[in-house]
């Protein structure tokens, strides 16, 4: 999952595995709570998942799928 950072707008990524598809709706339902930290340079801003803005949940399969 990639969220976007509340202070710089920076993508901070959440790799987490589940047992199912997760959709965007329930990404902040099952993962919140999760710490999260901007890695940018300069930044610092860390909080809770649920304080920044969801951008895009990219399925586990697809970034280890082999290429064609």
């Amino acid at each position: 999952m990639i969220f976007e950072c509340p202070k710089g707008h920076h993508n901070i990524n959440l790799e987490r595995k589940c047992s199912t598809l997760v959709s965007a709706v329930n990404v902040m339902k099952l993962f919140g709570n999760e710490q999260l930290a901007c890695t940018s340079p300069n930044c610092g801003w860390h909080g809770k998942a649920s304080k920044t803005k969801l951008l895009r949940v990219m399925p586990f399969n697809w970034i280890l799928s082999p290429a064609i």
